[in-house]
């Protein structure tokens, strides 16, 4: 495109502007259209985090707020792209093509599906700017080509779209489009494993009934805030892989990654439940998702302070815990007078686990504003009584 040089320095330049107030300007770079502009903005700006192999480009092209903020974020991609490996991927439902970028890293040839003909001839550009020449671009619809194709893939992926027409979120397999459950069988016809990043919320176990195929469950969390469910879907011949695996990813800031699979046998363990002891343990939240409660809890010797609160409690330190430990200072009742003597300027950070109120009635009733060194558990005991954990972070 022409004057790029002038539109670089106008991105630079409003790198940090309010995109609403810019839009009431009548030119806003010479020879451009000021959507373009917006959205290479938009873009830019939240590149500049998310997606840092593409601002550090100023040849890179962004698309609508949508696609980028759709898209999956360079950390995310870069560990997904792990999973992967062979001669052959397909990824039926390309959007802004970080993940397919990503795959192609790991893959030796990779097709990139998009209908949408604005998305896909930026992403196109994009991948030439990139010179990722391993990926052939394919703008189409993903079934038709995944039906008249006789190419067989060592992988599929696919994010299917999880919003209707007017933009509600679907949050059950059934609502996607593609549509997983109507098209496995065709998927499994071209390939023999299925990679699926499928909502947050969805319900993980009716999901596996449904899909009958799932092999593994991922979790991905960065810096403990889920941000991709992944399914592994795998069918050999008749045989169906029943009883998945779990892996809980957190993804940490210094760029580390905590993982954890549980053992073989700790779903079959009993639980143990115990009044708070010298320390309190919150396991992290891709932890939470996959529902591993019991779990974690036999795999770190720990014992669990009601079915129902996904807190636990031990005696001796575990170093190791995937998540926030902390020393267990008091043990009081849910009272103003019980609870003030062991805050400093009426301040705590508070966290609740199976208790009837929300964390601005604790605040109101407490007393007590954010902030502080202190961190208050609200939660139900053993024996069914409501209590507030006094705590302090473990070193």
């Amino acid at each position: 495109m022409e004057n790029n040089d002038q539109l670089q320095a106008f991105l630079k330049a409003n790198l940090k502007s309010n995109l609403a107030k810019l839009a009431f300007k009548k030119t806003l770079v010479e020879g451009y259209d000021n959507r373009f502009v917006l959205n290479q903005l938009y873009g830019k700006q939240k590149a500049k985090n998310k997606l840092p192999y593409l601002f550090a480009n100023d040849q890179i092209h962004y698309p609508t707020k949508v696609s980028v903020e759709q898209s999956s974020s360079e950390k995310t991609a870069i560990w997904k792209a792990n999973l992967v490996s062979g001669d052959a991927l397909l990824d039926m439902t390309g959007g802004f093509g970080v993940d397919t970028y990503h795959f192609s890293k790991r893959i030796k040839q990779v097709t990139y599906l998009e209908k949408n003909i604005e998305l896909f001839d930026i992403v196109k550009h994009n991948f030439e700017v990139l010179k990722a020449k391993n990926i052939t671009p394919v703008n189409g619809d993903s079934l038709s080509f995944l039906e008249n194709t006789t190419q067989k893939f060592d992988w599929i992926y696919l994010d299917p779209a999880r919003r209707d027409e007017a933009g509600g979120r679907k949050i059950g397999l059934a609502g996607y489009f593609p549509n997983l459950l109507d098209i496995q069988d065709l998927l499994f016809q071209k390939t023999k494993q299925v990679l699926v990043k499928v909502s947050p919320m969805l319900d993980i176990q009716q999901a596996i009934q449904q899909l009958g195929t799932v092999q593994k469950v991922i979790i991905l969390a960065v810096q403990n805030e889920v941000k991709e469910l992944l399914l592994v879907l795998n069918k050999v011949g008749d045989t169906l892989k029943v009883s998945p695996t779990f892996n809980a990813i957190n993804l940490k800031k210094d760029g580390t990654t905590i993982e954890y699979q549980p053992s073989a046998n700790s779903d079959r363990a009993d639980l143990i439940f115990s009044y708070p002891k010298k320390y309190i343990y919150e396991p992290n939240a891709a932890i939470l998702k996959a529902g591993l409660f019991n779990e974690i809890a036999i795999d770190f010797d720990l014992v669990k302070l009601h079915s129902n609160t996904h807190l636990y409690t031990s005696d001796n330190l575990i170093n190791n815990f995937p998540g926030r430990s902390f020393n267990c200072l008091a043990v009081e009742s849910f009272n103003k007078k019980a609870v003030a003597p062991h805050l400093e300027n009426k301040k705590a950070n508070i966290t609740t686990r199976n208790f009837p109120y929300a964390v601005a009635q604790i605040k109101k009733k407490l007393g007590i504003k954010d902030g502080g060194n202190h961190y208050l558990f609200a939660c139900t005991l053993s024996d069914d009584k409501l209590a507030i954990l006094i705590c302090e972070k473990s070193n």
